[in-house]
């Protein structure tokens, strides 16, 4: 591929091809990208205005020197061997930007980041290389400037979901100090409920502040958290009353998993508190599925004693229950309900992709 073209400067004849008006080489002139085309012995013998303004060297001072003089010199071996593997091969074009990193070296020495591309043709008996390489500097610099800020914004999401959390055990903790002042057992518990309600939204910050993904939760491990956290906030022997959970992996927003949480400590609580008097022995098992369309399910269930037969749950005067119902509104989701063998409360939803 022998194609002349006009030098760089106007008005100044290349010193090291014949001026020529020949529209092919005009268009090679006129790219902004970088076109190098080099022989068999991978020697330049084509150096366009574009690698010019791009490598800092005029065309004469290159031609006929190796390809190696704008390469990082511990590229340049490791570069030979693939363009002789090219020049052997029986492909006749690929994008060399499938390589982990391609990167250039200037006249005064610095070296830059670059996409490129190379092909070959036989002409005159002997194959030539053509290279068409894009200095990509500014856009890894800017590439840059945004994961830079990125980070500098997912730090400030962690140190908020951190401090929400904070804040929340201080209210829940105040909430314990304060219980501590009554005379009745079911003040007390009215406490404990408030405080485990609040534990249920701190633990979703503290969750979100440790994950790598700060827009999702992991749904199936909260639950499990959550569920553990509740055995324990109520003195619960695990030889009386058996946790039980099969949970796949559901992953949602802070919208989603913040009223799904609260509806999870709504329903174990009911189970613990009601399920299973005067010692009585059983399980509560928790499930969560999630089909293709991602429509969710969550079932809580136990079998204890059973709710009343005649009792209107949702609508009754029942916190907990009032509760549930206004937290599935609020996830726009189906509540069914089995009253006894086994007791079971099942929320189905949907949630967007």
């Amino acid at each position: 591929m022998a194609t002349d073209y006009p030098s760089s400067n106007p008005g100044r004849p290349s010193q090291s091809l014949k001026p020529s008006t020949d529209l092919l080489g005009q268009v090679i002139n006129l790219a902004e990208d970088a076109i190098i085309s080099i022989g068999e012995d991978q020697k330049i013998i084509l150096f366009n205005q574009g690698a010019e303004r791009i490598f800092r060297y005029n065309a004469a001072e290159v031609v006929g020197k190796p390809l190696d003089i704008l390469m990082p010199a511990d590229y340049a071996a490791a570069h030979r061997s693939e363009v002789a593997a090219f020049q052997q091969s029986a492909v006749s074009a690929r994008p060399m930007r499938e390589r982990q990193q391609i990167r250039g070296r200037r006249r005064d020495g610095t070296e830059f980041p670059a996409e490129a591309s190379i092909s070959k043709v036989e002409a005159d008996g002997q194959v030539i290389l053509t290279v068409i390489l894009r200095d990509i500097s500014q856009r890894v610099a800017a590439d840059q400037r945004i994961q830079d800020s990125l980070r500098e914004k997912e730090a400030l999401l962690r140190e908020i979901h951190h401090r929400v959390k904070n804040n929340l055990q201080i209210v829940s903790s105040l909430l314990g100090l304060q219980s501590r002042t009554f005379d009745t057992d079911e003040l007390r518990k009215a406490f404990r409920e408030s405080q485990n309600r609040i534990h249920s939204m701190a633990l979703l910050h503290d969750m979100l502040c440790r994950a790598s993904d700060l827009s999702r939760i992991d749904l199936a491990e909260y639950a499990r958290q959550l569920a553990a956290h509740l055995m324990r906030s109520y003195g619960i022997d695990g030889d009386q009353i058996r946790l039980r959970t099969a949970l796949e992996s559901v992953f949602l927003d802070l919208d989603a998993a913040v009223p799904l949480g609260l509806v999870i400590n709504e329903l174990i609580t009911n189970s613990l508190r009601h399920a299973f008097p005067s010692g009585r022995k059983g399980a509560i098992r928790v499930s969560l599925s999630a089909a293709q369309d991602r429509h969710i399910s969550l079932v809580v269930e136990d079998d204890g004693v059973g709710l009343p037969d005649q009792a209107d749950l949702l609508g009754g005067s029942s916190l907990g229950f009032r509760l549930v119902r206004l937290l599935a509104e609020q996830l726009k989701a189906k509540i069914d309900i089995r009253r006894k063998d086994p007791t079971a409360i099942q929320l189905s939803f949907s949630v967007a992709q």
